[in-house]
Order: C-alpha cells, then sequence, then structure tokens
C-alpha cells in the first residue's frame, strides 16, 4: 500500500474517533475488525519468532450488545447531571354510573410519575507506551512501512477502540442488572456505593427452590411461562415478547413435553419454530419462536474488580420482556469545559504532557441504563447452574 493511501485511512479513523460518530444504536462509524489482538510480545520488542508475519490475530472477546440494542434502544440525554424519565403508570378504572338528571362527576386525571435518576460518571485515562510509535506496529511489514507519526495516529486508533470497547460492555452489563434484579449497583473510586432501583414489582423476580425447580419431577416450564407472561401483564399492562435463556434452562425447557409436542422444524410450515440443533452464538444466538414468543440463548461475560470473569447473565436464569418495557440508555452532562458540559455517550479527549513527553487519551460519560416501564420485564432463576 502506497504511503500515502496509509496515512489518509490512519487520519480518517483518528478523525472518525475524535467526533465520534454515533449510531442510533451507539456504534461508532467504523469496522470492528480494527481493534487486534497483541499476541506473543516480548517486553522489548514486536517481530515475532518466525521472520515472516503470515497473519494478525484478532480480538473476538468484543463487547457484545445484544441485550442493549433489543430492550434499551431509547435514547435520552440531559444537560444536566440528572436524567428524568416520565411514566405513565396507568390505572384500570371504569367511568362511573350517575343520573342523567344529576351533575356529572368530576373524575380525577390519570397520574403519571416522574422518575429522576442520576448517572454513573466514566473517565477511562491513559497514557500509551511512548515508545511504542518508534516501533513496527502489529501487522505492519517487518522493518517499517509507517513514521513514528502514523503509528503514533494508529495506536490512538487502538487503545480509543477499546475504550469504546469497554464502555459498550459496561452499558450491557448495566442492562443485564436492571433485567434481572430490577435495580443496578454502582460503586467505585470516590464516591459511595449507591443502588440505583427501578421499582419493580418483588413478585417479577423469581427465584425457584428444591422441587419447584425446572428439570425435577412434575415440573412444566411451559406452564410457569404461561403463569410469568399474565403476570407481567396485570402488573405493567405490557406484553412479553422475548424469552432470554441461558444454557442449562434452555436444555431443560426442550425437554418440556408440552414443547416437544409443539416443535416444527424451521421452514417446514408455520405455527411454532424453534430449532433444537446445536448452535451457538457471541451475544444471542436466536433459537426461533414458540407462541407469541421470540426464543433467544444468551453467552456473554465481564471481568469483574476482582478480576475474575463472570456470566452477564448467570446460567440457571431466564428473563422474559418485550419493547413494551420501553427500555432506555440515558447520558448525563459531561462535567468538563472541553465539551462545553454537553450531554454525550462519548466523550473522548487527547493532550500531550510537555516533560516527560507523554501522549495522554480519555474517555469520559455519564450513562445509565433504564427499564422505564420496569414491571414490563420478569427475571426467573429456575435452576441451579451448570455452565460458568
Amino acid at each position: 500500500m502506497k504511503f500515502s493511501h496509509r496515512l489518509f485511512g490512519i487520519v480518517l479513523i483518528a478523525i472518525s474517533l475524535l467526533f465520534v460518530a454515533v449510531s442510533p444504536h451507539f456504534g461508532l462509524a467504523m469496522h470492528h475488525g480494527s481493534s487486534l489482538l497483541i499476541a506473543g510480545i516480548t517486553a522489548n520488542t514486536f517481530i515475532y519468532d518466525t521472520n515472516v508475519l503470515i497473519q494478525v490475530v484478532p480480538n473476538l472477546k468484543r463487547a457484545q450488545k445484544f441485550l442493549l440494542d433489543t430492550f434499551f434502544p431509547n435514547i435520552v440525554t440531559s444537560d444536566t447531571e440528572y436524567v428524568s424519565i416520565d411514566v405513565d403508570v396507568g390505572k384500570r378504572r371504569m367511568s362511573p354510573f350517575v343520573s342523567p338528571l344529576v351533575e356529572g362527576k368530576l373524575v380525577e386525571q390519570r397520574r403519571y410519575q416522574t422518575n429522576i435518576l442520576k448517572p454513573a460518571y466514566i473517565k477511562d485515562k491513559r497514557a500509551p507506551d511512548l515508545r511504542k510509535p518508534v516501533r513496527r506496529m502489529i501487522g505492519e511489514r517487518i522493518g517499517g512501512d509507517l513514521s513514528g507519526v502514523e503509528r503514533e495516529m494508529a495506536n490512538i486508533e487502538f487503545e480509543m477502540t477499546d475504550q469504546i470497547d469497554m464502555l459498550d460492555r459496561r452499558l450491557e452489563w448495566m442492562a443485564a442488572q436492571a433485567l434481572l434484579n430490577g435495580t443496578v449497583t454502582i460503586s467505585g473510586e470516590g464516591f459511595a456505593t449507591v443502588l440505583v432501583d427501578f421499582g419493580r414489582a418483588a413478585a417479577l423476580t423469581v427465584a425457584l427452590a428444591g422441587a419447584a425447580q425446572w428439570g425435577q419431577a412434575g415440573v412444566i416450564p411451559s406452564t410457569l411461562i404461561e403463569q410469568w407472561g399474565h403476570l407481567i401483564l396485570k402488573e405493567s399492562g405490557g406484553v412479553a415478547t422475548d424469552i432470554v435463556f441461558t444454557v442449562t434452562p434452555w436444555n431443560l425447557f426442550l425437554q418440556d413435553p408440552v414443547v416437544k409436542a409443539a416443535i416444527w422444524y424451521p421452514g417446514s410450515g408455520a405455527g411454532n419454530t424453534i430449532q433444537i440443533g446445536a448452535q451457538v452464538q457471541r451475544g444471542a444466538q436466536y433459537k426461533g419462536r414458540w407462541g407469541q414468543y421470540n426464543l433467544w440463548v444468551y453467552n456473554d461475560w465481564y471481568v469483574d474488580d476482582s478480576n475474575v470473569e463472570q456470566q452477564m447473565i448467570p446460567d440457571g436464569n431466564i428473563v422474559m420482556t418485550g419493547p413494551d418495557m420501553m427500555g432506555t440508555r440515558a447520558f448525563g452532562m459531561i462535567l468538563d469545559p472541553a465539551f462545553n458540559y454537553a450531554a454525550l455517550p462519548y466523550a473522548p479527549k487527547t493532550w500531550v504532557e510537555s516533560d516527560p513527553a507523554q501522549r495522554m487519551l480519555m474517555m469520559q460519560s455519564s450513562p445509565i441504563v433504564i427499564p422505564s416501564r420496569a414491571n414490563a420485564a420478569l427475571s426467573a432463576s429456575v435452576c441451579a447452574g451448570v455452565v460458568s
């Protein structure tokens, strides 16, 4: 590739990141394959053991945004540190009977509630290795094609892509917590731990135990799902359209005799269409349709503050919800004059310290994930987890 083409490509990527071109689902306008896994690198060199670099292995452990994109598609920004959501709570009232000969009865207006929430704050600050700009970039021809400035720009793109990936994974974690518990716990350095409670009815967080768990004699998962769908409707007026399974509950669901009798193999007819063949996909695998429900098997992980990898939704749990929950991603004000205190989902900045010379990067955001109609979601721990 000619020098001018390579330089143009790197400049274009850097500009795209600095202006943070965000899609409706907050995906940056850039190729996801641009983040690379630096493997097999020693402390003092980027040269691999073999003299000919035959390929670069990309990072496949990227943040998956299935829960965000499926159940929290709405976007709210606030030019203050707080975000407000108006909820038309609703009440199943009936018109009053009166005599036609008397004055009409004054009926109170339907009430709504305003939920005021303070988002978390994120400041991902990095000081990239100052020596990397003068070394061969991963994927670059041994001996080097890029100038030091070009490699610095490529390194900035690499780091900022990783910052976006980490922020997206944090949002997905918040979405999982809101769906599982109806709450999100925000804790970090410099402030007290805060439990954000979205007010979901206690009956919508189910924990089966002992002989009542799926897989036990006489327990029929399809019957429980029918009951839980009615409960969501009663508590919220909303209708669940999707069921998100983890691995073990999905396997037990397939053993339900009612489900077995209803299965149609994909493409063979209308009605219930459930894929019973082995399938796995990053994020969530669509497994077909049963009754009114889209069926998903979800797999995703994150590394916690103790550096231990955990499941986003622990095995043994299922979630029932749908568009009636009106999930929202909200972003508060960026507390930085460099951004004029604007409300931005991603706020990247970079500067150079003079002595010692050091390029600095920082990504800021003030996010919270909100199930606007909290009672339109149900989570259930239906069995002991097997898959970790």
